[in-house]
């Protein structure tokens, strides 16, 4: 349970799990943040929805956006849930690489 290898199969195998019942609101929670890009409550869903459909860099992007509407929302909800799929896909994975680099701009800028 220590080997890093495993420990990542196991944080993606619980976001699995937690996403799975995402999907079936992709469409609804992208309609509600097309209608209002401040509700971060549907950002979050939509992520969630993107990620378990596989569309990883965007669900990031729209994490990303709500960090930098409102940084605390929720607990931080948004970052912590960023460092989630971060675990989950692994450090050299292209879409957390650039995600990574835009979370420090936001955080550090």
């Amino acid at each position: 349970l220590e080997d890093a290898a495993m420990k990542q199969a196991i944080v993606g195998l619980e976001l699995a799990q937690k996403a799975a019942g995402a999907t079936g609101e992709l469409d609804s929670a992208r309609a509600a943040v097309e209608a209002d890009a401040n509700d971060l409550e549907a950002r979050q869903s939509l992520a969630m929805a993107l990620f378990a459909v596989g569309e990883h860099g965007e669900a990031m992007t729209h994490l990303l956006e709500s960090i930098r509407i409102d940084r605390s929302w929720n607990d931080e909800a948004a970052r912590v849930q960023l460092l989630e799929f971060f675990a989950s896909l692994g450090a050299s994975n292209p879409d957390v690489i650039a995600s990574r680099r835009k979370l420090s701009t936001l955080l550090f800028s």
